[in-house]
């Protein structure tokens, strides 16, 4: 039997720039992440590798690159697991999406993306106006993302829209510019908060109230209210930081138990 029993054709289909270890790398991980592989699973070397047609080697030594990414626990004797969602870590994740959230803000902010600044230069019109195209598009691409989740809200498919909230943080930073570098350091840090953003969309109610605050970010971006924008950011995440403890009572094999 596979030891993935629910996954995403489009997922599973390999790309044609992918070897096989970059592969199974992306598979995995992403299973991960969106609680296909969920917290304290065993894994098992062989079942992967049949079910994502490879040999055992790339499966081997994807284990070993995600233990450094905190997603797989090898103990020797007994195999590799997903590792568990660590409350701490969670909390230093939701920190740093918030303090380089606000310093996103301000650039966005800064940058005037509504276009409105003119450039008395004439010989730098043209580039003015493709700034300005170019954030209107981005600011335009925030707005589709939102009307994507009220579709699969619709449509009962909330995990989904879990996938699209990262889609919309990442969004930002684009709109940013000179911040999308630190998109992927993020990256590499907010493992956890993912999985309980995934965990948490089980609840229609929570992510139908993340959809909302990101809407209302939204409209404070489009109408340059910096304040609103701040406070909005601030309450959405520390909302994830809140949900981790009734999670942790609902799934308590998903987390690593705190003291106290």
């Amino acid at each position: 039997m596979s030891i993935l029993p629910i996954f995403d054709h489009n997922l599973l289909a390999r790309n044609a720039s992918e070897d096989a270890r970059q592969y199974v790398y992306r598979v995995i991980k992403t299973c991960i992440l969106e609680l296909l592989l969920p917290p304290n699973r065993k894994l098992n070397e062989s079942s992967l590798a049949e079910t994502l047609k490879v040999s055992r080697t790339p499966v081997h030594d994807t284990f070993f690159k995600l233990s450094r990414e905190n997603l797989v626990d090898i103990y020797p004797k007994r195999g590799a697991y997903v590792s568990k969602i660590d409350p701490s870590r969670l909390q230093q994740a939701v920190w740093a999406h918030t303090q380089l959230g606000i310093s996103m803000l301000n650039t966005i902010f800064s940058k005037n993306i509504d276009g409105s600044r003119h450039s008395f230069d004439a010989s730098k019109s043209d580039e003015v106006t493709y700034r300005s195209n170019m954030k209107n598009s981005q600011l335009l691409a925030l707005r589709q993302l939102l009307r994507q989740m009220d579709d699969l809200l619709l449509q009962r498919k909330p995990f989904s829209v879990s996938r699209m909230l990262t889609e919309y943080y990442h969004q930002l930073y684009l709109l940013a510019d000179d911040m999308n570098y630190i998109w992927s350091s993020l990256q590499k840090i907010d493992v956890d908060m993912r999985r309980v953003l995934y965990l948490a969309s089980e609840n229609p109610v929570i992510i139908k109230g993340f959809h909302y605050e990101l809407s209302e970010l939204t409209d404070a971006l489009l109408e340059r209210d910096c304040d609103l924008a701040y406070q909005i950011l601030e309450n959405h995440f520390s909302r994830i930081l809140l949900l981790a403890e009734p999670l942790q009572e609902q799934k308590p094999d998903y987390f690593i138990e705190t003291s106290g």
